[in-house]
């Protein structure tokens, strides 16, 4: 069972946290000192805390940064999310909040922002995708059992293949909603050499989404891999978190734009280093613009979680917001975006 932390000593705000998370299908605990929130935290007898609720003042001697610097110290709750509430705008508590750990940064009155997070980090990780058929290409017998569980936990039923040319094979039978490659494979023909086949198939067969696997983590091979039409690349050993995330994000892309994700526009970087920021900030900037969260920039970028966390700190106070919401603020009002 999942649970929402709320620390914070207004009844009336605990009383809002608990209807939401509740209506989320989340368990909520609610108090109002650090000691009890810790307590909580590190006996929560199985259940996983997904979100923790914190919220600036939390009694005469304490203060919500001090609960999220004390958190934060705990191995197993390092990169929790973390939602830092504010009576008022102040970007001086704000960045003070981020630099202790918090995730997220609220007003009080901003209900909307407390509405989607709650759903956002309630809602199930496996959640099906839809009824499909997904292609995967791998020649490790445990991996290949370990994807087409996750695979299966999604809604999907899945080919397996071991080589380039059983693959092909399987592409001449059969239409699949998603293709899923390793790109070193024992047998004649690699990974990529699939994925370059794929593309060259008559539409709209050619842009079905591609998520190419490796255990190697050079740069070279990932931009090899997106340069032949890769929609998005998993390196070896991952999570299955990282797995199922990223299986949502270019299915549903696929789903919801025309049928070919890559037509998306990103976030034009160039205006980005225009306002101050460094080519990574632009990158961790555009990241945030796309609806990704911190450990999802850090496997993107391949930086830590907290080189993240420093990151989008520097990104709000070089352009004046608080956070995520008042960043895409920002985009959606700049001109020629």
């Amino acid at each position: 069972m999942t649970f929402i932390l709320c620390v914070d000593p207004s009844a009336s705000y605990c009383a809002l946290v608990t209807r939401l998370a509740r209506n989320a299908g989340a368990g909520v605990i609610v108090c109002d000192d650090s000691r009890t929130a810790l307590n909580h935290l590190n006996a929560s007898d199985g259940r996983v805390c997904i979100l923790m609720i914190v919220a600036d003042q939390i009694g005469h001697d304490e203060t919500g940064l001090d609960l999220i610097r004390s958190t934060r110290l705990l191995a197993h709750l390092a990169t929790m999310p973390i939602l830092f509430i504010m009576n008022d705008r102040d970007p001086d508590l704000a960045f003070s909040a981020m630099q202790a750990g918090a995730t997220e940064i609220a007003l009080r009155s901003d209900g909307p922002l407390l509405v989607n997070l709650i759903k956002e980090f309630s809602s199930p990780v496996h959640e099906q995708i839809q009824t499909g058929r997904a292609l995967l290409v791998e020649d490790s017998e445990s991996q290949a059992e370990y994807v087409e569980q996750l695979c299966h936990a999604l809604g999907l039923d899945v080919d397996c293949c071991v080589s380039m040319n059983e693959g092909i094979e399987c592409l001449k039978r059969n239409d699949y909603q998603i293709a899923l490659i390793d790109i070193v494979l024992h047998d004649v023909g690699s990974g990529l050499a699939l994925v370059r086949h794929i593309r060259q198939l008559p539409p709209p067969r050619s842009r079905m989404p591609v998520l190419v696997m490796s255990g190697f983590q050079d740069e070279a091979r990932r931009i090899e891999a997106f340069r032949v039409g890769t929609d998005d690349f998993i390196s070896k050993p991952f999570t299955e978190e990282e797995f199922v995330w990223r299986l949502h994000r270019i299915i549903r892309a696929y789903n919801n734009h025309g049928h070919d994700q890559r037509d998306i526009a990103s976030p034009d970087l160039l205006k980005w280093q225009q306002r101050g920021l460094s080519l990574r900030e632009s990158q961790v900037c555009a990241a945030l613009i796309r609806g990704l969260n911190d450990k999802q920039i850090a496997a993107d970028l391949q930086i830590s979680f907290w080189t993240v966390r420093t990151h989008i700190s520097s990104i709000f106070i070089k352009l004046g917001v608080i956070n995520r919401r008042e960043l895409m603020a920002r985009y959606l009002s700049t001109p020629g975006k």
